[in-house]
């Protein structure tokens, strides 16, 4: 492996393991690759096509997953990958392909990121405005928002219980034992 393709497939690495993650996810200390990460940077380093198929790749990750966890690297039931994980999976879809590893991280290196190509966009945005405008809602739904059109959470979803032995609207509560 060329010293270059090592720094260019940790930067990619990294842009794809932290692609569609939220902010607490990013925060963990050990970063990992999901498989539908991996698809992608696949399909769009042009490493997956009408020969070697995302079932031939999740066949590839599933031979190393089981190398690692055998061998005592990762634990059982892990379906992830760090970077010398990931390495070895590139190893075996170089096999598979029957071509070199430097060529399989040339391919993932030219993506230089994960793309944002054929997301589905918003087909009528008339439509989604009104249907998505929250002063329009009735009935237990409008109990949800506040003024601004701010979700409450579960404040607006839930009927808290008081269990205090009284009825939902009874006004005198406490006042019992005053009386007697």
């Amino acid at each position: 492996m060329a010293s270059g393709g090592h720094s260019d497939l940790k930067e990619v690495f990294d842009k794809y393991s932290k692609f569609g993650k939220t902010e607490a996810q990013l925060k963990e200390r050990d970063i990992r690759i999901e498989s539908k990460n991996i698809q992608k940077m696949m399909k769009d380093g042009g490493v997956i096509d009408s020969k070697y198929t995302t079932q031939l790749l999740d066949n590839d990750m599933a031979r190393v997953l089981g190398k690692l966890t055998t061998a005592g690297t990762y634990q059982k039931g892990i379906k992830t990958f760090e970077l010398n994980g990931f390495k070895q999976l590139i190893d075996q879809i170089a096999d598979s392909k029957k071509t070199t590893a430097d060529h399989i991280i040339s391919q993932i290196s030219s993506t230089g990121g994960p793309s944002l190509a054929n997301v589905t966009g918003t087909a009528n945005k008339n439509i989604t405005d009104r249907m998505t405008n929250v002063s329009h809602y009735t009935g237990s739904h409008k109990e949800r928002f506040d003024a601004e059109g701010h979700g409450k959470g579960k404040e607006g979803r839930t009927d808290d219980v008081k269990n205090s032995g009284y009825v939902g609207n009874y006004k005198g509560e406490g006042s019992y034992d005053k009386k007697h």
